[in-house]
Parts: C-alpha cells; structure tokens; sequence
C-alpha cells in the first residue's frame, strides 16, 4: 500500500468521521462496544481481583488508544478534545488547585447525594459495590502501584474519554438541537455510570451524579480537561485509601 493511497484513504475517512453524524455514531458505539465486549470475553484469572483490575485497566488503554486513532482520522489530536495545560504562571495554576479542590469536593458531594436518593428508593442503606477492589487491604506495594494505574486509566482516562471525547461526539451528534450540549452531558453521565456496572446500581446511580458534575464543570472551563483530572485524581485516592485502610 503505497504512502499516497495510505494518506487518501485517512483522508476521507476522517473527512467521513467529521461530517457524518451516523458515522459519529458508529464510532461511539465500535469503541465502548469493543472495550466492553474484551472485558466480558477475556476469562482469564477470575480468581483474582487484582488480575481482574489490570484487565478493565488494559480496556480502559485500548479506549484511549481507539479514540486517539479517531483523532489521527480527523488529523487532530487529544489537545482539541481539551488535553491542553495552561502557559506556565503561577497564579493560573493555583486558581486550577483551588478550582480542582472545589470539583472534588462538590463531586463527592454528588456521590453521597446518589446514595441518599437510592435510601430513599429503596428504603434501606444503599452503598456501592467495591468488593472488587478488597486486594488492596493490607497490601502496600499493591496499594500504590493501583494509585499509579488508577491515575493513568481513570483520573487522565475516563476525563479524556467520558468529558473529551464522548461530551464533543454527542453534542456534534446534537449540532442544531436546542439544549444540545445539556444532552451531551446528561447521556455522556449515563455512560458513565452504566461503566461502572460492576459497582451495582447504587454505584452506577452514584457514578451517574458524579458524571453529571463533572461534564457540567467540563463545559463551564470550555472543554479544558486539567482541572477535572486532577479533580478525579484526589477522588480515586480518597476511594483507594478508604479501602486500603479499612
């Protein structure tokens, strides 16, 4: 396949990508049906809950990586889907701590909120499902090489993923439609929690909330993703801490 043919053809499929809502579409749909099919498929090491983490972790690269090709398609990069780090100036940089430190905590909040609504509904102490994660117990070596992983495919991956790239897609689906870029993230916090299914419905509700704040707070500093990843950063921590000290 000579170089010619090879720069035509990306051409007009990224031409295609960017200017066909149903291709958009399909596109949303080959990377989170591919990621969620591997992670159901693979049956290796179900014994072991560490193995079965670095499995969603590997999906979670394969994600990145597929969404990253639809940029190179497009001939763009993760910088337009909001990976972008300010100019260097110290007071920008604190105003994106406090900004992230104000996320988190009102993020949290949201978290809590989903397990109240899901009391009430159900009449009993609703709580998330983290059985999954127990191996962290008592296990510090373990304890932060997941913090290391966690940082890298949850507080950069699923920012990138669920708030740049899936918030841009739908919201381009929705070009036109009043209230569109509130629909983006409403559906784009649904995903969201229905990615965390292995957290039962009260983590998935919960998750959703969380996914709520996030993407608005996504919209409101204009699609720039730094200050939610640090955001989810301190939140997987707390989460990692909590279990690993329990």
């Amino acid at each position: 396949m000579s170089r010619q043919f090879r720069s035509t053809l990306r051409d007009r499929l990224g031409n295609h990508l960017e200017s066909k809502k149903f291709t958009t579409l399909i596109e949303i749909i080959f990377i989170f049906g591919i990621v969620f099919l591997f992670i159901r498929i693979v049956p290796f090491f179900q014994d072991n809950q560490f193995a079965q983490q670095l499995i969603v972790w590997f999906a979670n690269v394969l994600m990145i990586t597929l969404v990253g090709f639809g940029q190179w398609l497009r001939g763009l990069n993760f910088r337009d889907l909001g990976l972008v780090l300010p100019v260097w100036s110290g007071k920008t940089y604190l105003k994106i701590v406090l900004w992230s430190f104000l996320i988190c905590i009102i993020t949290i909040s949201s978290f809590i909120l989903g397990s109240v609504v899901m009391s009430v509904l159900t009449g009993a102490n609703a709580q998330p499902d983290v059985g999954n994660y127990q191996y962290l117990k008592d296990n510090p070596g373990i304890f932060v090489l997941s913090l290391l992983g966690v940082y890298l495919v949850s507080s950069f991956g699923e920012e990138l993923v669920y708030r740049g790239f899936l918030i841009h897609r739908i919201s381009a689906l929705l070009k036109g439609v009043k209230f569109g870029k509130i629909y983006a993230v409403v559906i784009s916090a649904l995903i969201f929690g229905l990615a965390h299914y292995t957290w039962g419905v009260t983590g998935m509700v919960q998750t959703s909330f969380m996914g709520l704040v996030l993407g608005t707070f996504h919209v409101r500093f204009k699609n720039k993703l730094i200050v939610l990843i640090l955001a989810h950063a301190y939140m997987d921590t707390l989460l990692f801490a909590s279990i690993y000290l329990s």
